[in-house]
């Protein structure tokens, strides 16, 4: 018995679904962007337009600094030093879990931009931005990286309360940065809830992948 979980547990990760997931995924936001800017039109142009001339000063600020939570200069460096905290706790899937769903949703992110070239809000943008509108890059690697953190903590930690808070938290951070991009005026609603979906479902997809043979537990299971 000791050596079939043994030769469970060393069997080889499944990188072709990953490149099959990635794949998909990224079609499926190229699909979605494309659909919905031919339907909705001016509807969202007018919308930011109201929003630009409502902004206040207090939010204007804040939304300048929540929305580093969704930046790749924080996420980034971040991830490489909860993967090593990971890898040095002897827990190498969820380091995996961490850099396959940042890094995925990066490169999803830029490939759905450079397929659906959507352009910018038509309004004064209150951060410097480059590329494309559709999806919104900051939401996206917010929802990958703090969902995918939160799943890999989940699977190290016994207590199952603290496993759910760490969900929510991580949901709640991806809600702000997404507020913060249309606010700001860099992104349209929809860019923010395209990220949301195709960060927070990459994330899924991956701890699925990388999760443990035989389930979850915290370490010494």
């Amino acid at each position: 018995m000791a050596s079939s979980t043994t030769s469970i547990e060393r069997r080889p990760f499944p990188w072709v679904r990953l490149l099959l997931g990635l794949a998909a995924f990224v079609l499926v936001g190229w699909g979605a962007g494309e659909l919905w800017t031919s339907v909705v039109g001016t509807l969202e142009s007018e919308a930011m337009r109201h929003l630009a001339e409502e902004r206040v000063d207090t939010l204007v600020t804040m939304a300048r600094v929540v929305t580093w939570a969704g930046s790749a200069y924080l996420l980034v460096p971040l991830a490489v030093i909860c993967c090593l905290a990971f890898l040095r706790a002897g827990c190498p899937r969820e380091a995996l879990t961490v850099a396959l769903g940042l890094g995925g949703a990066m490169l999803i992110s830029d490939l759905v931009k450079l397929l659906t070239a959507r352009a910018r809000p038509a309004v004064e943008h209150l951060q410097a931005v480059t590329g494309s509108s559709f999806p919104s890059g900051h939401t996206t690697q917010a929802a990958a990286f703090w969902l995918s953190l939160a799943l890999a903590l989940g699977r190290v930690t016994a207590s199952r309360r603290a496993a759910r808070l760490a969900v929510v938290a991580a949901l709640l951070i991806t809600l702000v940065v997404g507020w913060s991009r249309v606010y700001l005026g860099v992104h349209y609603p929809s860019d923010v809830i395209a990220g949301f979906l195709l960060g927070g479902g990459w994330a899924l997809y991956v701890s699925r992948l990388t999760r443990p043979p035989g389930g979850s537990g915290p370490p010494g299971r």
